[in-house]
């Protein structure tokens, strides 16, 4: 009997058109709770998460009870571990007396053959206490004459043992061998017979109970019941929650409950499915139970709740799971995100008066309560008093205690948090942590983070960029995702995993110059800090360099741009760009970095028609100095040949845009899905427009129709990405059809100018491009 978990993860398909990864929910939630730094293992089925619950063995492995109460058995004179081992792997066949097992040997030793025959019976029940004995079903009827016999068996034996805690243990094999029989009034007459739901002294009589509870009628007593049995048992907990019926009103189990413990246990299992605010019933358990480990466990959820809601929006700009399915993912915008975690610093306030208001002595972990009390004042933004709790903190707990190393994390972030716009740095009293905790990238992300807004780009940068070294375990798995303050709506594209492709897309030409800075004089920087916490090996600076000229080719900054690739030198270009030569097995490269045709010559998905007059290697500095070289050209008033090289400088702006041969002049990746983006540059990317301006330049200087109207041809084929990317078409067209024109002639004034002044040369240029060649040798 399964119940849906009440945090399901739901697939993102009616979300966005286009196939494909998009991060959200577990993949974008920001946390800082470890759970190895807390002690609620018990509880780890239920740590917050977006997804499902779902069942955690440490549950189990971190209680053992049935062991405990086997040594306690044995005078404790048997370990743990030896007791489990015949539990957990032992046959009917490995009990015997010569067995080497430390726990057999003493039962052997002190000839307790009462507990010596209850371990064969229990391991001969060991196969008929599962639904899985036959997936197929066809032994079902021997499975169920087989229990039924060991059932009454146990029924017996439980009746002849002479020692209680014996009597009980065949009882609850009974119970278990009725439950698999499903018998539940089996359940009742043996449950009667040697248990009361009033004395439960040990684990046994909580077991017994569970199946007492799923036999119940009564809901609002069966819950109850599931409560105690989730209260006393981890084993127990996640199968006891999946029962518990959460639509049967809790003013109806409390009203069943003996006393102040009964009612905070049937609150915790309330508060467990709730996945909003839980405050209330927080409070509700305090005033029941206040040293009760799961009113601490329960809090523990709510900062791991709120942790989702104020952190993950606020440092990865995405929305949170439980917002998501409420908004339009068309119209999301970051300061709306922003603005989402402000609401929920409030709610965080209201749970941190809570705190303020309890008596610390009273509850059982009080450190834990003072460390909660530190990340909300973190979360309210109240810095200075949350370092003040964490002082505390440090001055109690010894250096080698777990909760310590998240108390050191809410340390740092409020350090960091708490600089001024334009004077913040990495400050000294949080570097150790910081290299103690470099492999918990969301931590470094949200230190980078908090330096970004305050105006400190470049060791934002650094911080940033150490996220890309191997963490421990996967790192395939442990990436963090995250937007930009530039991002204006939801786009599948626009978010970041790499720091490289986000100082791509966000950083100014200026901001990533003073970034190079800085790592080029790490080396001599006399704070040891920087070089053991991360070092950029030249490789990624060169492709930083990369990055700058390209930015300032996205500027039209083209003599900044040249100075910048020389940097790198003909050779990197070379190794980097120029990967369309054969590679010695007469086959191509391929690499999303191939000028695979000269921009100033060919265009996409059209005949060629201007022969190539220079031959050059062609790369992005070669690119950059021949359109220097050309537009200067076209500028000289002397030049004779103007209208040639503005119009080879027009087919060289055509192909920088996504439509062209040279994209990767300005981009590192494209998509046929679209390419909108947050890059300064996005509308010329998409529409070309200094293409059109330059052939409207090359018009101006033309001296026969023919070349005009190719020329204007050209600019109409340019205006048409306009429309598209003003989002104006009205007719579908293939791009690989070459046929960008079939549609809103009328709208296109140079189509139309095309057509009323020249008519002769109309009908031929746009029935195609094959008269191209013919129009362009007309030049002249």
């Amino acid at each position: 009997m399964k119940k849906l978990a009440i945090f399901t993860a739901v697939l993102l398909t009616s979300v966005f058109s286009a196939c494909g990864f998009y991060p959200y929910g577990e993949d974008v939630r920001f946390h800082f709770l470890n759970p190895k730094n807390f002690s609620y293992q018990s509880y780890s089925s239920f740590y917050y998460s977006v997804l499902s619950f779902e069942q955690n063995s440490e549950a189990v492995i971190s209680n053992q009870d049935n062991e405990k109460l086997w040594r306690k058995y044995c005078d404790n004179k048997v370990l743990i571990a030896d007791i489990s081992t015949v539990l957990d792997s032992f046959s009917f066949s490995d009990i015997q007396g010569n067995s080497p097992n430390p726990f057999l040997h003493y039962l052997y030793s002190q000839k307790d053959i009462e507990a010596i025959n209850y371990l064969k019976f229990a391991k001969n029940c060991e196969y008929f206490n599962t639904w899985q004995d036959d997936p197929w079903e066809r032994n079902e009827n021997t499975a169920t004459a087989k229990r039924n016999d060991l059932l009454n068996k146990a029924t017996i034996l439980a009746s002849k043992s002479k020692k209680v805690e014996f009597k009980k243990r065949y009882a609850f094999l009974a119970l278990r061998l009725a439950f698999y029989n499903k018998e539940m009034k089996g359940i009742e007459k043996v449950y009667n017979q040697y248990f009361s739901v009033d004395k439960t002294n040990d684990i046994i009589d909580i077991w017994a109970l569970y199946f007492k509870a799923i036999s119940e009628t009564n809901p609002a007593l069966k819950n109850l019941y599931f409560a105690k049995v989730f209260a006393a048992s981890p084993e127990k907990r996640f199968v006891s929650w999946q029962y518990f019926a959460s639509q049967v009103p809790v003013a109806d189990v409390l009203n069943l409950a003996k006393n102040k413990k009964e009612k905070a246990n049937v609150l915790l299992l309330y508060g467990l499915y709730n996945p909003d605010k839980n405050l209330e019933n927080i409070k509700q358990i305090y005033a029941e139970n206040p040293n009760y480990d799961g009113l601490s466990f329960l809090l523990y959820r709510e900062l791991g709740k709120l942790e989702d809601w104020v952190f993950t929006p606020y440092y990865s700009l995405f929305y949170t799971n439980d917002d998501y399915w409420g908004s339009d993912p068309e119209n999301e915008n970051v300061l709306k995100i922003l603005e989402r975690s402000d609401i929920d610093r409030q709610y965080a306030k209201d749970v941190l008066e809570f705190i303020n208001s309890v008596d610390l002595s009273k509850v059982e972990n009080p450190n834990f309560w003072k460390y909660a009390r530190a990340e909300l004042l973190l979360m309210t933004k109240n810095y200075s008093e949350s370092l003040n709790q964490v002082a505390e903190l440090e001055k109690v707990l010894p250096s080698e205690n777990l909760l310590r190393n998240n108390v050191e994390i809410i340390k740092a972030l409020n350090l960091f948090a708490n600089q001024t716009y334009g004077n913040a740095k990495i400050p000294d009293a949080a570097k150790e942590i910081i290299i103690k905790n470099k492999d918990n990238k969301h931590f470094i992300f949200a230190l980078g983070r908090e330096l970004e807004y305050l105006g400190n780009t470049d060791d934002a940068a650094l911080l940033y960029a150490s996220l890309n070294h191997p963490s421990i375990g996967n790192e395939y798995y442990n990436n963090v995702y995250y937007k930009s303050l530039k991002n204006s709506n939801h786009t599948y594209d626009t978010y970041y995993y790499d720091y490289f492709d986000y100082l791509d897309a966000v950083y100014s030409p200026e901001q990533l110059q003073s970034f190079i800075n800085e790592i080029n004089g790490l080396s001599k920087n006399p704070d040891s800090f920087y070089r053991n916490f991360y070092s950029i090996n030249q490789s990624e600076i060169n492709s930083l360099y990369d990055l700058l000229g390209t930015k300032y080719i996205r500027q039209n900054k083209l003599n900044l741009a040249l100075n910048t690739f020389n940097k790198l030198g003909e050779n990197y270009f070379d190794a980097q760009y120029s990967l369309w030569e054969r590679d010695g097995k007469d086959n191509y490269y391929s690499s999303s970095k191939v000028f695979d045709q000269n921009p100033f010559y060919h265009l996409k998905y059209t005949p060629d028609f201007i022969p190539e007059k220079e031959h050059f290697r062609v790369n992005k500095i070669s690119v950059t100095k021949k359109l220097i070289e050309y537009l200067n050209k076209a500028n000289n008033p002397k030049e004779k040949d103007r209208d040639y090289y503005y119009f080879l400088v027009a087919n060289c702006y055509y192909n920088m845009s996504q439509y062209g041969n040279a994209w990767m002049m300005r981009r590192y990746s494209v998509s046929s899905a679209g390419n909108y983006s947050i890059r300064e540059d996005n509308q010329e990317f998409n529409t070309a427009g200094l293409a059109k301006y330059y052939y409207g330049k090359a018009f101006e200087n033309a001296q026969t129709y023919k070349f005009k109207a190719l020329c204007l041809r050209m600019q109409g084929r340019c205006e048409n990405y306009n429309y598209d990317f003003m989002g104006e078409n009205t007719t579908n067209y293939s791009s690989q059809a070459g046929n960008y024109e079939d549609r809103r002639f009328e709208q296109n004034k140079y189509y139309q100018d095309l057509k009323n002044n020249y008519p002769d040369q109309y009908e031929d240029m746009m029935s195609g491009c094959e008269s191209f060649k013919t129009y362009f040798k007309a030049r002249r």
